[in-house]
C-alpha cells in the first residue's frame, strides 16, 4: 500500500511539472522519429488491421513505438466522436483496451478496464489538437506510445509553418497487471491496431500511408526537455 501511495504521489508531482512545461505549445516543433519498422502506402486505411507480427524486428532497448497515419474530412461536420485508432490484445477484433478519437477539435482517449469489458473512462484533452473551420483538410497524426506514457503530435498538411500541435498523456497502453506493451514489443500476432471508424458521422478517409517507428522513452524524454520544453 505504501508503494502504491508513493507511486501516486510521484505521478502527481510529475504531472504538475510536465503540465507546467507543456503549457505553451510549440507549433513549429517536429518530434524526431526513430527507425522505420513498418510502412504501407494506402488509398484509404480506414478499417485496416495491422498485426504486430507484420512489423520488422526491433532494435535492442526499444521500449516505445510510434504509429503514424493521416485523416481527411471536414472536421466541422463531425457530429460525434470519430474513432481514429484502437489498440487490441486478444484474438477477437474490436475487443480493444484503448481507443483514440477525434472530438471537438482535440483528442479523446477511451481507456477500457480490460478487453471485452463494458467499463471504460474517457480522457478528454482540453488543449486544441486541430483547427476545425477550414473545410476538407488532411491531418497527419503521430502517436508515440509506451506502457506508461503517450505523446501525440498532429500536423495540418495544408500549411507549411506553425502547423503542429502536441500533447503529453501521463498513462500508456498498459493497465495494472496487464503488460500490453510487452506484447506489442514482442511483435505478437494477437496484438494489433485497427485504424478508423466503422460508422463515421461524415465522409472520412485515411489516405497516404500508415507507418510504425521505434524509439526509446529515455531518448524521447531528453529530446522533449531539451528541444521542446526549454524555450517554452
Amino acid at each position: 500500500m505504501k508503494n502504491v501511495k508513493l507511486r501516486c504521489i510521484l505521478s502527481l508531482v510529475g504531472l504538475m511539472t510536465m503540465v507546467y512545461l507543456f503549457s505553451q505549445d510549440k507549433h513549429s516543433y517536429a518530434t524526431p522519429l526513430g527507425k522505420s519498422v513498418f510502412h504501407r502506402d494506402v488509398t484509404d486505411a480506414n478499417r485496416t488491421v495491422l498485426r504486430m507480427n507484420e512489423v520488422s524486428p526491433l532494435s535492442s532497448g526499444t521500449d516505445g513505438l510510434v504509429v503514424a497515419f493521416s485523416m481527411r474530412q471536414n472536421l466541422s461536420q463531425v457530429t460525434r466522436p470519430l474513432k481514429l485508432l484502437s489498440f487490441n490484445s486478444t484474438s477477437e477484433e474490436e475487443n480493444s483496451h484503448l481507443e483514440v478519437y477525434y472530438h471537438e477539435g482535440t483528442i479523446t482517449l477511451r481507456r477500457k478496464m480490460a478487453p471485452r469489458s463494458e467499463l471504460y473512462y474517457d480522457y478528454n484533452l482540453y488543449d486544441p489538437m486541430f483547427t476545425v473551420d477550414e473545410g476538407v483538410t488532411t491531418w497527419e497524426v503521430r502517436l508515440f506510445f509506451t506502457g506508461y506514457f503517450l505523446w501525440i503530435e498532429t500536423r495540418d498538411t495544408h500549411k507549411l509553418l506553425n502547423n503542429k500541435w502536441h500533447a503529453p498523456i501521463f498513462f500508456g497502453i498498459n493497465l495494472p497487471q496487464m503488460n500490453y506493451m510487452g506484447n506489442y514489443l514482442a511483435r505478437s500476432s494477437s496484438s494489433y491496431l485497427i485504424f478508423g471508424d466503422p460508422n463515421p458521422s461524415t465522409t472520412f478517409t485515411m489516405p497516404d500511408e500508415i507507418a510504425i517507428y521505434e524509439f526509446k522513452y529515455a531518448e524521447l524524454k531528453n529530446e522533449l526537455q531539451t528541444n521542446f520544453c526549454e524555450d517554452n
